[in-house]
């Protein structure tokens, strides 16, 4: 395991723009110069739910473990999952406490996580970004699972459009503006209280194609004389937002890195999600890095992961905004080509490296990392 991380690190410090890193140095994976290697943490792995929330020094302990193997690996960044749904790993006066740390929604626990995290990683040179998911409020409609002083409680009672259930589970509207305000101010909040090296969001924009998602504001829109159709309204608004939010970020913090982690599909981004990534790739002011999902192998039809890096690196105009592609090491030891011990993730660093203008790479996750089954695969690479 520790060999693939390496050779992860190697790889990107052989790419265009980027340079050996002093692990003496201060920690500035944000600037030009250093190579990203990375890896995401999500809720699941965070969760103390065994231990009914546990203590500090438990918490501490498991953080301690996580991060020692991720200096082990190379690793020098890592993206922590803060608010999975509607929720939070610290202690918000926006958002409750996550199911997560102790298995109900809004019961606190006798410590900060994100505190104690970014403490320990910045004691291994490790950066550490929040990583939100701006929408989504619940896996399943059950409302008794939710918090007394959950945010959204208020918009459902009103029926103001502001929140949708779909897909068997709860959202906010992306298209609300009073919901774009609750996530940006929780990112301020984020920022103002912990020192915190970048905000991470990931794909999820529109949870679902279906009208009723933004209906409400879609018919306020043309009837104040708006003439986008449904599709491209969507596109500009989610633009607006993830513009309006990379502001946020940099009116709080200038050098607080601001990173979106779209699907790997770039069609998917605009037909689904509603993510206009050519014009994030392209222009200024949407987001420093952009780290999409290749979770693809060499033979995935319709979209092989040569065909797909291709097509971020076609659209990718702008030096400013940095490239780092996301790897799926927990697809290692899947059937065919993932089977570990193939090879698949070292050929995939391979074309990064000699085919890409990327630099860094991020892998999906770190319990794929840490576990043991998939230890062929990272053997015999040097």
């Amino acid at each position: 395991m520790k060999r693939i991380i390496c050779l992860i690190l190697t790889v990107v410090i052989l790419l265009s723009g980027c340079t050996v890193h002093n692990e003496e140095q201060e920690n500035i994976p944000e600037t030009d110069t250093t190579p990203v290697s990375a890896v995401w943490i999500y809720y699941d792995e965070l969760s103390m739910i065994k231990e009914k929330g546990g203590t500090e020094k438990s918490f501490r302990k498991k953080m301690q473990t996580m991060l020692d193997n991720c200096v082990s690996w190379g690793i020098n960044t890592v993206f922590l999952q803060v608010r999975p749904c509607a929720d939070s790993f610290y202690e918000s006066e926006i958002f409750p406490w996550t199911h997560y740390m102790t298995g109900e929604q809004g019961k606190s626990v006798p410590y900060d996580p994100l505190a104690i995290s970014v403490e320990e990683a910045h004691k291994r040179n490790i950066s550490l970004h929040a990583w939100i998911n701006p929408f989504r409020i619940a896996f399943s409609d059950d409302l008794s699972k939710l918090s007394e002083n959950h945010p959204a409680l208020k918009w459902i009672e009103e029926k103001s459009g502001d929140v949708v259930f779909v897909n068997d589970g709860i959202y906010f509207s992306p298209a609300s503006l009073e919901v774009q305000k609750l996530v940006t101010d929780g990112v301020r909040e984020i920022i103002n209280n912990y020192d915190v090296d970048g905000i991470h969001i990931d794909d999820y924009f529109y949870p679902s194609t279906e009208e009723k998602v933004d209906s409400v504001f879609y018919k306020k829109y043309t009837a104040d004389g708006g003439k986008l159709n449904l599709d491209k309204w969507r596109l500009s608004t989610i633009s607006a937002f993830v513009s309006s939010l990379y502001n946020a970020v940099k009116s709080e913090d200038e050098d607080c890195v601001f990173s979106i982690s779209p699907a790997g599909n770039i069609q998917n981004n605009y037909e689904q999600q509603y993510a206009d990534v050519k014009l994030w790739c392209k222009e200024n002011g949407y987001a420093d890095w952009i780290i999409p999902q290749l979770y693809y192998g060499f033979e995935s039809k319709p979209l092989p992961f040569d065909k797909a890096m291709k097509q971020w690196e076609d659209i990718h105009k702008n030096d400013e905004v940095k490239m780092i592609y996301g790897l799926a090491a927990y697809r290692v030891n899947e059937e065919d080509e993932w089977k570990a011990g193939n090879g698949i993730i070292k050929k995939q660093l391979n074309l990064i490296e000699n085919e890409s203008s990327a630099c860094g790479v991020a892998c999906f996750s770190y319990s794929s990392l840490a576990d043991e089954k998939r230890k062929a695969e990272f053997e015999g690479l040097f």
